[in-house]
């Protein structure tokens, strides 16, 4: 369905973008904390046999997925970016600007904020695990790191997050199509997941971690959303056009 003006954040929009969500990851991440899904998925890539993760330094996971998946995200970073900059100079591109602002801020504040976290929450890998050959004895997320081992900077998961950020583009077409924003949101849910099952497979991260990324990134998107395309006349029934109410609420910001 295409629109000509923003979708009102009614009750029903806030239930679907911010409660399922938070519902859906506080069972997740409870279901993490209880049980041994972590250990059990974790297992399920690491060859107890050989005493190795095989897929560690593969093509599929470090090459493709990891290295590949970055660049991936960077380019659409810096179309983004490039095309808020376009947007200044070219009238075409006006009516993108705040939606190009949207998926650039999204992109590096749901990095960043998943990079903070993997700097003070001082959680390690599943390779630094005694179980899989390290030295560092499991422990759930809540139980902290055993006093007296080296230092982690493995949670939440990084890479996982560059994909989940790309979620962000179903804000930036919600107000346009919603059949647009809804593939570019499962492609974005989609992607964060095969980050994150690349990064299990080589032993850097747990299930859990990419729970929390995904979270972060939703939360910060939604936040975007709400601070950069919607104004005071938006929340109610606005039928004013896109791009002239986001123009004028981007004059506001």
């Amino acid at each position: 369905m295409e629109h000509g003006h923003p979708l009102p954040l009614d009750r029903n929009f806030w239930i679907w973008h911010a409660a399922a969500p938070l519902l859906a990851f506080s069972f997740l991440a409870a279901f993490c904390e209880i049980t041994h899904i972590d250990l059990i998925l974790s297992d399920c890539f690491y060859d107890f046999r050989q005493g190795c993760w095989p897929a560690r330094n593969s093509f599929w996971a470090e090459w493709l997925i990891h290295k590949r998946g970055r660049d991936l995200v960077v380019i659409v970073a810096s179309a983004s970016f490039l095309c808020w900059l376009g947007s200044f100079r070219f009238s075409a591109l006006r009516k993108w600007r705040r939606s190009a602002l949207l998926v650039l801020l999204a992109i590096a504040i749901g990095t960043s904020l998943v990079t903070l976290g993997k700097d003070i929450s001082n959680r390690n890998c599943p390779w630094d695990m005694d179980r899989y050959g390290g030295a560092v004895p499991y422990t759930t997320l809540f139980e902290g790191t055993p006093a007296g081992q080296a230092r982690g900077r493995c949670f939440p998961a990084g890479h996982a997050a560059g994909g989940f950020s790309l979620m962000a583009l179903y804000f930036a077409f919600r107000d346009r199509s919603d059949k647009i924003a809804r593939s570019l949101l499962m492609a974005g849910f989609l992607l964060g997941c095969v980050f994150g099952v690349g990064q299990m497979a080589r032993g850097a991260h747990f299930f859990s971690h990419n729970v929390w990324s995904a979270t972060v990134c939703w939360f910060t998107a939604l936040a975007l959303y709400f601070i950069l395309c919607r104004d005071s006349t938006t929340l109610e029934t606005d039928v004013t056009p896109y791009s002239e109410s986001c123009e004028r609420a981007y004059n506001n910001t």
